[in-house]
């Protein structure tokens, strides 16, 4: 037994598990606040752990009010550390306890699951949150680096503290040769969290603390390690295993001793870089894998001082290790909302076939406790629900943070959630106990020095003889025994004196060398932090170009996008201008063509209306002829005819010079052919149909004339005023244009009324030179 050993090693038996002893998952919900360009919601909170899920007005499914239970809810004004307090806190006292706890957020795309978790440099979330409470807390009582090892198989070993000394030069020595590229690699820009320095005040003081961590991604239901630098530009997939305890782990994952937060924050940032993004309608930013970051607190239960008051670690001490897995959840996706194709298809596939496994496995569960049935749970049906297997049958403490975006664009993806978040509560995990494993130490081989130890003794031992010889030669043989094995011991004493001087100056020299080695090791180490300082500064700016550029990128894909819509925009609005073109270039031909036949039918007309114009007047002409012959002939023989003669004998009363002037006019009348007309005259010009205007050089000469279209009122022809009348008509034949007008006196009557007397014919025709050639 250990004297210096403050605990006893006692038997420690594994409680029965019973119905009391089982904890219902915890589900809590988190309201993202609202964007600018989202006015509606469709949550309305009833108390603090009670919300309202309500149909908007334009769904085509009418559904009741929904009230949905969580252990709490955060609203959108709820601030980072109202999360880590009601959430994560608890979860790391369990974790200084040695208990193991699983938090991981859900929700649809967009939602804040990961700034939940993460946060940003003024805002750290629960993450950052965790590991600087985790150090804050055991600052102080940190195992030295490197004693507390990982085996490889999900458990852990402790060495020497000259083999751990031996490893942290070997991992000095590997940072100062480190090439500049996986310098530029490993120390990319640090993306630091602020710390508000808070703490666990319940640590037990006399247990030695290491903190590792891992990162890895399920990646289309593949497992990858973003801390594994020995992949080159490809990850390769990682299988998973069961260890001696039967619990899972990802085999050959690299798991960092971690010292301070920094340090945890800068393997953080190194696995965010190789985490796979996507670039979606709904969100600009998308993580396409499902992100577990694992933190495990290994304790060494017991410890003891060495002479100069240095902690040192016996044999018999016992390893306490508890694991705390933060779960960032790739968000679900809807088809019809984000319009992937390609990879981000299948990415969603897989995410969703991911997320429903696990809803698969909790219902299964469920239907299990609460019908007591012991139907067979599908774990391996994904790589995220086996990965967790041990947490839901009772390995550690259970809790969900449920993201929701309250707006009524994701009405239906929230309805989801909150069935699922309902059937997650419903399901009991057992309680975790702290187990216990004894330490593995590493046997340390025998060194050249403790083999020659056995070498160096001073001869036979001294025998043990009387005080009192019965004789005197007894006494005298004893001492004279006593006398060689002393000579032999002096002489023995005089070679190791003698072997002791070598030694000491071999020593002595080998100490001068080791510190000169040591100057020299030391000024290689300086020199090497300044170059690895000088390579870190580089890095940063190199990282600090690179973001630019990106940035810039960026700033180029947007304009190019923007540049695309506007020319498929402008080729959109050349299509219906050409399509418009075509539509006018159309109508005009149907136009022209409309137009033809209206003026092939207008001429027809117009033919058929003169050829009976023509037959009429020549008609009239003829009648006219032949009465204007018969006053000629009437004229000629001065005799009235009988007609006149029965007219004028009522009008005995009229005076007989009014008569005569009237007679007397009409035989009077030259017949003139080209302007003829006097400079007292008045005519009425008749045009039946608007004439084509003439371009002969002899022309009609009226300068006072009135011009109609149709004699409709007999004032038209009774105007005293009025002394000539004419009547115009047009005939077009053979490609000439034949002009006639027909000339005549305006005579009065004796009633009152007055007639038209044709007394000439005049005919102007134009016609083409050519026409005879034809």
């Amino acid at each position: 037994m250990n004297p210096v050993s403050k605990f006893t090693p006692k038997i420690r038996r594994e409680k029965t598990i019973t119905k009391t002893d089982k904890d219902p998952v915890q589900v809590f919900c988190r309201l993202r606040p609202l964007k600018g360009n989202e006015e509606s919601t469709c949550i309305r909170l009833l108390s603090p752990t009670t919300l309202a899920l309500t149909t908007p007005a334009e769904s085509k499914i009418i559904r009741k009010e929904i009230h949905c239970k969580f252990k709490h809810i955060f609203t959108a004004f709820a601030t980072q550390n109202e999360v880590f307090e009601h959430v994560a806190y608890p979860l790391l006292e369990d974790l200084l306890k040695g208990k193991n706890a699983l938090l991981f957020t859900y929700g649809v795309t967009g939602s804040g699951k990961t700034h939940t978790l993460t946060g940003d440099h003024n805002n750290p979330g629960i993450m950052p949150k965790c590991i600087y409470t985790i150090f804050n807390s055991i600052s102080a009582f940190q195992a030295p680096k490197c004693v507390i090892k990982s085996d490889k198989m999900n458990g852990f070993e402790v060495q020497s503290q000259d083999d751990a000394m031996q490893d942290q030069l070997a991992l000095l020595r590997a940072s100062s040769k480190s090439t500049p590229r996986s310098t530029v690699k490993r120390n990319g820009k640090e993306k630091t969290y602020v710390n508000d320095g808070i703490k666990i005040m319940d640590v037990n003081e006399g247990n030695l603390y290491s903190v590792f961590v891992s990162y890895i991604e399920i990646y289309n239901n593949t497992v990858y390690d973003l801390l594994d630098e020995n992949t080159g530009s490809r990850m390769q997939g990682k299988i998973l295993r069961e260890d001696s305890n039967k619990n899972m782990y990802v085999n050959g994952v690299v798991e960092t001793e971690v010292k301070s937060a920094e340090e945890a924050f800068e393997l953080f940032n190194i696995g965010q870089k190789r985490k796979k993004m996507g670039n979606t309608i709904l969100n600009s930013v998308s993580s396409r894998s499902h992100s577990i970051l694992n933190i495990r607190l290994v304790q060494l239960e017991q410890y003891s001082h060495n002479a100069e008051g240095r902690p040192m670690i016996p044999d018999s001490n016992l390893l306490k290790i508890s694991q705390l897995s933060l779960v960032d959840l790739a968000g679900s996706e809807r088809t019809t909302r984000t319009q992937n194709t390609g990879q981000l298809l299948r990415e969603a596939s897989q995410i969703n076939n991911s997320l429903m496994s696990l809803r698969t496995c909790l219902d299964v569960l469920r239907e299990n406790q609460t019908t007591g049935g012991n139907r067979l749970v599908p774990y391996r049906d994904s790589r995220l629900t086996l990965l967790f297997k041990n947490y839901f049958e009772g390995e550690g403490r259970v809790e969900m943070i449920v993201c929701v975006n309250p707006s009524i664009a994701d009405f239906e993806e929230n309805l989801q959630v909150m069935k699922f978040a309902e059937s997650t509560q419903d399901v009991k995990v057992a309680r975790s106990e702290p187990k216990y494993t004894p330490c593995k130490s590493k046997i340390t081989k025998k060194t050249p020095m403790k083999s020659k130890a056995s070498l160096f003794t001073l001869g036979p031992k001294i025998p043990e003889f009387k005080r009192h010889f019965s004789s005197l030669d007894e006494s005298h043989v004893a001492l004279e025994r006593l006398s060689n094995i002393l000579k032999t011991r002096f002489e023995k004493i005089k070679s190791l004196d003698a072997t002791l001087d070598q030694e000491e100056a071999r020593f002595r020299k080998r100490l001068l060398e080791i510190q000169q080695e040591n100057i020299l090791g030391k000024s290689e180490v300086k020199s090497s932090k300044a170059l690895l300082k000088k390579e870190k500064q580089r890095s940063y700016n190199m990282e600090a170009k690179l973001a630019d550029a990106e940035a810039r990128a960026g700033d180029f894909r947007a304009k190019i996008r923007d540049y695309q819509d506007e020319i498929a925009s402008l080729r959109n609005i050349i299509a219906e201008k050409d399509l418009k073109i075509n539509k006018n270039i159309l109508e005009k031909e149907k136009t022209k063509q409309k137009l033809a036949l209206q003026t092939e039918k207008m001429t027809q007309e117009l033919d058929a209306k003169l050829r009976r114009q023509r037959e009429h007047l020549q008609a009239a002409a003829k009648a006219k002829e032949n009465k204007l012959q018969k006053v000629r002939e009437i004229l000629d023989k001065e005799i009235t005819p009988p007609e006149i003669e029965e007219e004028q004998a009522p009008l005995e009363e009229t005076p007989k010079q009014q008569t005569r002037r009237r007679y007397v006019g009409t035989p009077a009348a030259t017949r003139r052919r080209s302007r003829s007309a006097g400079p007292t005259e008045v005519w009425l010009e008749h045009n039946s149909v608007k004439p084509v205007p003439l371009g002969t050089v002899l022309q009609p000469s009226m300068k006072k004339r009135k011009s109609v279209t149709k004699l409709s009122k007999a004032s038209d022809v009774t105007n005293p005023k009025q002394s000539k009348y004419c009547l115009i008509a047009q005939e077009q034949d053979d490609g000439g244009v034949e002009t006639r007008v027909y000339k005549g006196d305006i005579v009065p009557t004796c009633g009152g009324g007055a007639q038209v007397i044709f007394n000439d014919v005049e005919r102007l025709r134009q016609e083409s030179p050519t026409a005879d050639a034809d």
